[in-house]
C-alpha cells in the first residue's frame, strides 16, 4: 500500500489518504475514521515511544522472554502470551500481546500502537472466532465497539452514541464528517473500499488499484466493475506486470479494455557504486553455498553481518582474506554497509531480518538469491534466483559483472523493471 500511496505523491496526487483497517502503525500523514475518532494524533501522543518487547505490564512473578523474532510471557512453566512485533521485528517494538488460555487458545489480543498505547483491544470466543474489537481514547475510555458476531458498529463521539449497522455506514458517517469531495476516488481492495464506492449515490470516476494476485478466476467483486454494475469505476490499474496479462487471459471481454497496467515510483536511496563489496544479513549459520561463493569469487569483498553473536562455523569465514564479519551489529554500522555494499545476496537461511532485501533494492544494490531461500521475490529479476545446484553460475555472473560496469547497470535496470518500476510521468499520463 505504501508504495501506490508514494508513487501517487511522487506525481502530485496529495489528496487525503484514508485506510479503513487501522493497525496504530500508520504514517502521520495518513488517517482512517478509527484514529480520527480515537483523536490520536495529539501533541500529547507525539512525545511517546512505541512499547519495547519487556515494559509489557504483566502479573507479579510472570517472565517476558524474547528474540529478534517474537517473545512470549510465562507464567512458570505456561506460556500466557505471545508478542507480535511491528515491523522491522529486530527492534523488538510491541504491536500485539495476543493472551492465551490454559490450553494455548487465543482470548483476546492488547493492540498497541506506535506511541506505545494500548489502543484496542480483540476478544474471542473459546473456537477462536474473533467476537468484537475495542478501540479506546487516550483516557482509556471505549470509544469504538466492533461486534463481529452482529457486524454493527457502536461510536461513542462528541457525547452521543451512533449504532452504525454496518462498517460501510460507519466509514460514509466519517467521509461527511470529513467533508470530503468524493468526485474521483482511487481504492486498492475489492472488499470496504470498493462497497463504499459503490454506495455513494454522486457520480465520480473510481479507479480501482489491484496489488494483489490472481486466481484462476476473476474474483466476483471485480466481475461487477466489468459488467458495468459499478458505474462509478472507469478503470483497473494492476501493479504487477504478470497479474495483469493473468487478468487478460482470464477475461476474453471487451469490458478487459478497463485493465491498465502501472508500476511503483520507487525512492532509491542512493546510486550504486559499482563496487566489489556484498552484504549479508543473516540470524543463522547457514549461509546456502557461501564457502563456494567465498573461494570462486575471490576479487567480492563478502560483508557477512548479524545482530547476534556468530557461532564457530560462521566465526572460520573471517579466515578468508575477502571476507569480514560483523557480529552483534548496530543500526549505524548497518546503513554504513548500505553505503558501501553494491551487492546483495539474499542466500541465508531463517528468517530475513531488517527488511533486508528490500533495503537493498532502494539503495540499488544487485540482488542475487537462491529458489528455496527467496526472502522478498518481488525485487529480484529471475534471471538472478538460481537453484543451489547452479551456484557455478552464479559466482560466473558476479565475476563477470564485477570486471564489467555496463553489464551491472543492465542487471540493475532489469532488477528495477521486474519491480515494476514506473515513472512520475507514467502516473500522470495514465491518471490525467
Amino acid at each position: 500500500m505504501l508504495d501506490l500511496y508514494k508513487s501517487l505523491i511522487a506525481a502530485g496526487y496529495t489528496h487525503p489518504t484514508v485506510v479503513l483497517e487501522d493497525d496504530g502503525w500508520l504514517p502521520v500523514e495518513i488517517e482512517s475514521p478509527y484514529s480520527f475518532f480515537l483523536n490520536d494524533r495529539t501533541t500529547t501522543e507525539d512525545t511517546r515511544k512505541p512499547l519495547f518487547f519487556n515494559q509489557v505490564c504483566v502479573p507479579k512473578f510472570w517472565e517476558i522472554k524474547g528474540d529478534n523474532n517474537s517473545a512470549a510471557v510465562f507464567d512458570y512453566d505456561r506460556k500466557a502470551a505471545e508478542i507480535i512485533y511491528a515491523s522491522p521485528k529486530d527492534k523488538r517494538l510491541v504491536k500485539e500481546v495476543k493472551w492465551l488460555d490454559k490450553e494455548q487458545r487465543v482470548r483476546s489480543v492488547d493492540h498497541y500502537n506506535k506511541f506505545g498505547r494500548r489502543f484496542a483491544g480483540t476478544i474471542y470466543n473459546i473456537d477462536g472466532q474473533v467476537i468484537t474489537k475495542t478501540y479506546y481514547s487516550f483516557k482509556e475510555s471505549e470509544v469504538i465497539v466492533e461486534n463481529f458476531v452482529t457486524n454493527d458498529i457502536i461510536l461513542n463521539y462528541k457525547h452521543q452514541i451512533f449504532d452504525f449497522q454496518s462498517k460501510e455506514e460507519f466509514v460514509q458517517f466519517y467521509l461527511e464528517l470529513k467533508g470530503y469531495v468524493l468526485d474521483r476516488i482511487f481504492y486498492n481492495s475489492l472488499s470496504y473500499p470498493f462497497f463504499v464506492s459503490l454506495n455513494i449515490k454522486e457520480a465520480g470516476e473510481d479507479i480501482l488499484f489491484w496489488q494483489e494476485p490472481l486466481g484462476n478466476e476473476i474474483p466476483g467483486n471485480m466481475q461487477i466493475i466489468l459488467n458495468g454494475q459499478a458505474s462509478r469505476t472507469h478503470s483497473i490499474i494492476f501493479n504487477k506486470k504478470s497479474t495483469f496479462e493473468h487478468a487478460k487471459k482470464l477475461w476474453c471481454k471487451p469490458s478487459a479494455n478497463m485493465f491498465l497496467l502501472l508500476g511503483y515510483v520507487y525512492e532509491f536511496e542512493r546510486s550504486s557504486n559499482y563496487g566489489s563489496h556484498a552484504l549479508i544479513i543473516t540470524n543463522s549459520d547457514n549461509i546456502e553455498k557461501i564457502d563456494y561463493l567465498i573461494k570462486n569469487v575471490p576479487k567480492m569483498h563478502f560483508n557477512i553481518a548479524a545482530i547476534t553473536e556468530m557461532s564457530p562455523k560462521l566465526g572460520k569465514l573471517a579466515l578468508f582474506p575477502n571476507v569480514t564479519l560483523f557480529p552483534n551489529i548496530s543500526h549505524r554500522t548497518v546503513e554504513m554497509l548500505w553505503q558501501k555494499c553494491d551487492y546483495y545476496l539474499d542466500i541465508n537461511h531463517e528468517g530475513e531480518l531488517m527488511n533486508a532485501v528490500r533495503k537493498a533494492f532502494l539503495n540499488n544494490l544487485l540482488i542475487l538469491s537462491f529458489s528455496n531461500i527467496l526472502h522478498d521475490k518481488e525485487y529480484l529479476a529471475a534471471e538472478n534466483i538460481y537453484n543451489p545446484k547452479d551456484v557455478r553460475r552464479m559466482s560466473e555472473k558476479i565475476n563477470k559483472s564485477l570486471k564489467n560496469d555496463v553489464l551491472l547497470q543492465q542487471l540493475l535496470q532489469a532488477q528495477k523493471s521486474s519491480a515494476n518500476e514506473a515513472t512520475v510521468l507514467d502516473y500522470q499520463n495514465l491518471l490525467k
